[in-house]
């Protein structure tokens, strides 16, 4: 099944029509959260355009991982005055990805919910390390650890089509999965950026994930390494 699924995954090269598409609002909203001149109702109104990313927008804010307060957030403006501009643009990141995250797990079970809450810390985790540590931009760090476990999803997605095909009564050895995240969800994330035409200085940073040496790595390759792997640094 792994090797199968390897095969499959090395397609992709020659038919990226299988990679997930790029969410129709991301270049605007790139463009607008990287603006030090836009202000949080500038994104607000691009948000509000599209009423599936505003209600999961809206469902995120009032998610555990993001509420701070009892009172529920029922409106944009309330969740950009509650969050704050830097809150928003995690949050917009997270909600542009989700859609195109959600896999059931069949036979791999919790993998896949287990990899988005992985991510989401990961993202979290990365863009904190490049603001405090590296001083480089927290969202373009955000956004590349979203893309590498968007690369693990598409990878466990491969992985139920291969299933799918051979019926196995029992999924691969974990370890043997773990090596082919490993191995295969930079690769797809870095297939992914470039088909979703990412700038060059982030498609770099995917490139330095193969790379074993965390200081011959840019700062936003060093983000993305330390909160994927989530290192403990002294």
């Amino acid at each position: 099944m792994i090797a199968a699924t390897e095969q499959a995954l090395a397609r992709f090269d020659s038919e990226p029509g299988r990679l997930p598409r790029r969410p129709q609002m991301l270049p605007q909203l790139l463009s607008t959260l990287n603006d030090d001149d836009a202000s949080g109702r500038d994104i607000t109104m691009i948000i509000a355009r599209d009423p599936a990313l505003a209600a999961n927008l809206l469902a995120l804010a009032n998610s555990a991982l993001y509420r701070s307060q009892p009172t529920p957030v029922e409106s944009l403006d309330r969740a950009v005055a509650q969050v704050g501009t830097d809150g928003l643009r995690q949050l917009v990141a997270v909600a542009l990805m989700q859609p195109v995250m959600r896999v059931e797990g069949g036979i791999f079970g919790r993998l896949p919910e287990l990899l988005w809450d992985h991510t989401q810390h990961a993202a979290q985790a990365a863009a904190q390390f490049a603001r405090t540590i590296e001083r480089e931009d927290a969202f373009a760090a955000q956004l590349l650890a979203l893309l590498h476990g968007l690369g693990a999803i598409v990878v466990v997605q491969a992985l139920r089509e291969t299933s799918a095909r051979q019926q196995p009564t029992a999924p691969p050895e974990a370890a043997s999965v773990a090596a082919l995240l490993q191995r295969e969800a930079p690769r797809i994330a870095r297939r992914v950026a470039r088909e979703w035409d990412l700038s060059e200085r982030l498609m770099c940073a995917l490139d330095d994930q193969a790379l074993d040496d965390l200081a011959a790595m840019g700062g936003l390759g060093r983000a993305l390494a330390v909160g994927a792997a989530r290192v403990r640094i002294p």
